[in-house]
């Protein structure tokens, strides 16, 4: 069963309830299977998780479904955390720098590590060192599977997912801001000289930027709220907010945190929403963690307006790298790949019909 606008209220109402350990409300009218196939695609059932089990009016079904998944994901995390720390130690013996990023940093903000799911591990490497990098992960008995503008990504059975770095931010991305400093901003590690940590401003910094990428793609999802909460529940009296502001202000970005920032506050501390805060939550609540189908035809649509048909028959070049990797390496495939997008678009009917009553109804609501 899809998850209704009651199971999505519901779902927030337990995540604010386990960050605040406070006793939730029972549920009226929800579908606890539905429940947790949302909190799935949120990556927020390990959040959740304690709570449901002390709950007594959720059904058996869903507690084991919930038991079930959050015991094979925290059993995945410590094999990846122990994988990471092989990883480490043979970065350190061939004097490779490396900095661990995102949830790797985040999730020692919250009440317990494991409530802070990771579908990968993200670490920045010292760019210079791509090639001995590699070699380690091949060692490892890791299989590259994709190459970015900013990224090497590995893999290794049975679910070890690992993204090495060489940039924070792709450059061929629609968005890209610049972190030029940041080797120079960090920490060096007390007992590791390769292993460098992110300095705090960075780290807020980069999250929110981070945030902005996927939300302007195609939304994203509600742990990264939490993340922002959680950080700055722990550090915003810590924070240089003259350096966030300026790099913030470059970026072109510092509406959007101070939008969200108000946001997570509001919504984690239960203060009453604004219309506006109700608008941007949809797209924190409707769209999975990284964003759907959906989410990015409403974010391209809200962008361009009518030119939104034109850039979908003329799309940008990050849209088809992104689509067809293979033109990293043979841009002078992109005419071929331009047809064959039009005839595959053109064939699976079913697709465009859907994608175009998505836009009937985005037109709707916003005229409404």
């Amino acid at each position: 069963m899809k998850a209704t606008v009651r199971e999505t209220e519901y779902l927030l109402h337990l995540v604010v309830c386990s960050l605040g350990e406070k006793a939730p409300m029972e549920a009226q009218g929800v579908d606890f299977c539905a429940l947790f196939e949302l909190a799935k695609e949120q990556e927020l059932f390990c959040l959740i998780n304690d709570l449901i089990q002390s709950m007594s009016f959720v059904p058996d079904e869903a507690k084991q479904l919930f038991k079930n998944h959050t015991l094979s994901e925290k059993s995945r995390m410590i094999a990846l955390g122990a994988q990471r720390n092989i990883l480490y130690s043979k970065f350190a013996e061939s004097k490779i720098k490396y900095m661990p990023l995102k949830g790797l940093i985040l999730k020692d903000y919250y009440p317990m590590e494991s409530m802070r799911q990771m579908s990968d591990n993200d670490i920045l490497i010292d760019e210079t060192k791509r090639s001995e990098a590699a070699e380690i992960m091949r060692e490892l008995g890791y299989e590259p599977f994709d190459t970015t503008q900013n990224s090497d990504d590995f893999f290794k059975e049975p679910y070890y997912t690992i993204e090495l770095h060489r940039s924070l931010f792709d450059s061929e991305s629609e968005y890209s801001p610049s972190f030029e400093n940041i080797w120079q901003n960090s920490i060096k590690d007390d007992k590791d000289e390769y292993l460098y940590h992110m300095n705090k401003n960075d780290v807020y910094i980069y999250s929110v930027c981070h945030m902005y990428k996927h939300y302007i793609k195609c939304c994203c999802g509600l742990r990264f709220l939490v993340d922002n909460y959680l950080f700055l529940e722990k550090e915003e009296k810590n924070l240089d907010w003259n350096y966030i502001s300026s790099r913030l202000e470059k970026y072109g970005i510092s509406d959007y945190e101070n939008q969200i920032k108000r946001l997570a506050k509001s919504v984690f501390n239960e203060n009453e929403l604004s219309e506006e805060d109700k608008k941007l939550l949809k797209t924190f609540t409707d769209f999975g963690i990284y964003g759907d189908d959906e989410g990015k035809i409403m974010q391209q649509y809200s962008a361009s307006g009518a030119g939104y048909y034109l850039h979908r028959l003329f799309p940008k070049k990050a849209d088809m790298l992104f689509n067809y990797p293979i033109l990293e390496r043979k841009p002078y495939l992109l005419p071929i790949m331009l047809v064959h997008r039009f005839f595959k678009g053109l064939f699976g009917i079913r697709k465009t019909a859907a994608e175009l009553k998505t836009v009937k109804e985005i037109k709707k609501e916003n005229r409404g």
